[in-house]
């Protein structure tokens, strides 16, 4: 996606320019205004609260909280199912069906430790670490799968992916959704372009408050996903994070030996001469 036709969807929603004047007008005045302005170092700042959903998700809760924080959830998204039912065999298979999403929420555990886990394939890499006591829970519903971070038994991040179209509430595609999320939070997003150079592979439009940052990330039409993140953990990530990756494209010695056109690596050194042998 083109960053300055991206900018000027932004622009016109904060300056109520969409519908007086065309498209190509508000590019122009995109591209007038990233020429004369500077860059903008960090995350927009928001002119609204950015609100976790459901409102009893807090930064920091425990995995233990926040099973009892989607338990809640979930029970009160059934309760128009059991207002449709009698007592009955109906009820008892509503029984069974809220049971099963609550296990099944803390049965997605995914620890990352010594192991490799099938979320390294995924777009969801570069999201976590190992052997930092971290660990993933997941959901899966009305359309939308989320993702709970934590990392030391605290919740520090929220991930949704989310299929768009006509009728979904953000829209058609990836500009949709960074317009209505800059009206929402009352300010146009800061864009980050993609860097193959640096690992990102794609468009990310984001914000931030006093306590969360937001990324808009583009999964390629028709999908998004959206990251919430607490500003905190954000701050001191390095220190918890005190166990780094090994670097995956290191070349072994003898390899390197071989690169540079020796024939063999160097010997070791001899062993040092015994005194007591004439």
């Amino acid at each position: 996606m083109k960053v300055n036709k991206l900018w000027a969807a932004l622009l016109a929603t904060t300056f109520g320019l969409a519908a007086t004047v065309t498209p190509v007008v508000v590019e122009a005045q995109a591209k007038k205004k990233a020429a004369t302005a500077p860059a903008q170092m960090g995350p927009a700042v928001t002119k609204k609260p950015i609100a976790l959903e459901p409102a009893s998700l807090k930064w920091g809760m425990t995995t233990k909280q926040v099973g009892e924080a989607i338990d809640a959830q979930l029970d009160e998204a059934y309760k128009p199912l059991y207002q449709k039912v009698s007592p009955g065999v109906k009820m008892r298979e509503l029984d069974a069906a809220l049971a099963e999403e609550k296990n099944a929420f803390r049965r997605s555990k995914i620890e990352f430790g010594k192991l490799p886990v099938a979320t390294d394939s995924t777009p969801l890499r570069g999201e976590y670490s190992y052997l930092n006591k971290e660990w993933m829970l997941s959901m899966n519903r009305d359309g939308k799968t989320r993702y709970f971070f934590f990392i030391q038994d605290k919740l520090w991040k929220i991930i949704d992916e989310i299929k768009l179209s006509k009728s979904a509430s953000l829209g058609a595609n990836f500009q949709e959704a960074a317009v209505k999320l800059s009206t929402a939070y009352g300010a146009p997003g800061r864009i980050i372009p993609p860097n193959p150079d640096l690992g990102m592979f794609a468009t990310v439009v984001d914000w931030k408050d006093a306590t969360t940052h937001v990324r808009l990330i583009e999964r390629g039409d028709p999908a998004i996903a959206i990251a919430y993140e607490d500003n905190a953990t954000l701050q001191n990530i390095e220190s918890l994070r005190p166990n780094k990756p090994k670097q995956e494209d290191a070349i072994d010695p003898a390899v390197a030996a071989a690169i540079r056109g020796e024939e063999k690596a160097p010997e070791p050194p001899p062993p040092p001469a015994d005194k007591k042998k004439k």
